[in-house]
């Protein structure tokens, strides 16, 4: 049968400890004394191990066991073993200082024997190792805990990043949309309806052989081109400056001199946030930067890679390395890297052959 080792915990082998030292001084009281003043000792002594065991007593309180310890043991010799708890206790504590009348005891003591002193190395190791092991495992616990707490935090911000990026969208496009149906309204509605207007009064005009008929018309044929010319206007306006989407990767590749620039697409481009494209333009322009600064390419060698769940964009050259800086702890590289990972991503970076630079985003 084997032992499940990772059920041990500091706290238990501590009470196993306490628990086999009391044992252990009831077998030598039964052997050497058996008086009954000695019950009262052991059961002062248990007390005291189930107080600790259930609460966080303070360090000097093994003075008391202490005190009590020497004055059983100008009536019952066998108590001098029991010192041996105040001296577990001060070293699983790491307060050996509160040990010193222990210490004082086995110097001066004149019926100190090797068993004795043997009880108390014992208990002193026994105490500083369970104490050791229970502050590393505090430690751990907390450093744990405190990385739980920032990856919460991290997840949190991540969110309110994601809904205020979504809100921003929301928004612009609601003002976009304003700014349309205000301009559609203005100019192409009134031009619409007095055209409208204008054409009813050319057929009434022209009902009527009325010699102003053919004014009315020219009117309204003006005000319908000028309806066209507003309509016109308002559609190349709703178009983007720039280009969003793959074409603006285009974009920035053809702006490329230095070497020759292969861009190559896999997948469907379409399924790619709005929020996304503004952190890989940035990432390529600044993959790019870098080869100019550090390179000697022949060519550089851009990759997207779109599956349903993540985006990869690779960058990479085949140029060699004009200086053996460090390169990636720039600025721009480093808050590109807090962008993606504010979204759930990573960048990295490779400058041991050439440069190759790798953004991983989150699709959903």
């Amino acid at each position: 049968m084997s032992i499940n080792w990772e059920k041990w915990t500091p706290e238990l082998a501590i009470t196993i400890c306490r628990i086999f030292g009391l044992l252990f001084l009831s077998l030598l009281w039964l052997q050497v004394d058996g008086n009954k003043g000695g019950v009262i000792l052991l059961l002062f002594l248990a007390i005291l191990a189930l107080a600790r065991w259930r609460l966080p007593l303070p360090g000097w309180t093994v003075l008391i066991d202490q005190t009590v310890c020497l004055i059983f043991v100008i009536y019952f010799p066998f108590a001098a073993f029991a010192l041996a708890f105040p001296l577990f206790e001060t070293l699983l504590k790491r307060q050996p200082w509160f040990a010193l009348p222990v210490f004082i005891f086995t110097i001066l003591y004149p019926e100190t024997s090797i068993l004795l002193v043997v009880t108390f190395i014992q208990a002193g190791l026994s105490g500083a190792i369970l104490g050791g092991w229970d502050q590393d495992t505090n430690r751990y616990q907390r450093e744990s805990d405190r990385q739980r707490r920032d990856h919460y935090e991290l997840e949190n911000l991540k969110e309110e990043l994601l809904i205020a990026n979504a809100q921003g969208t929301r928004m612009a496009e609601l003002t976009e949309r304003n700014r349309i149906a205000q301009q559609l309204h203005d100019d192409v509605g009134h031009e619409l309806t007095a055209s409208v207007l204008a054409l009813q009064a050319f057929e009434e005009l022209w009902k009527e052989n009325d010699p102003d008929a053919k004014e009315m018309f020219a009117q309204a044929q003006q005000r319908l081109s000028k309806s066209a010319v507003y309509l016109r206007e308002t559609v190349h306006n709703i178009k983007p400056v720039k280009e969003l989407g793959i074409e603006g990767m285009h974009e920035i590749s053809d702006q490329f001199t230095l070497c020759p620039v292969k861009l190559n697409v896999y997948g469907d481009t379409g399924r790619v946030p709005v929020h996304l494209w503004g952190i890989l333009y940035p990432t390529l322009k600044e993959a790019l930067t870098n080869v100019i600064r550090h390179a000697q390419p022949t060519l550089v060698e851009i990759s997207l890679d779109i599956s349903p769940h993540i985006l990869r964009l690779s960058v990479s050259n085949d140029g060699v390395t004009k200086d053996k800086g460090d390169r990636g702890t720039g600025v721009g590289l480093r808050n590109l890297r807090h962008r993606a990972k504010a979204v759930g991503g990573s960048i990295s970076l490779d400058t041991s052959d050439g440069f190759l630079l790798i953004c991983v985003l989150p699709i959903e």
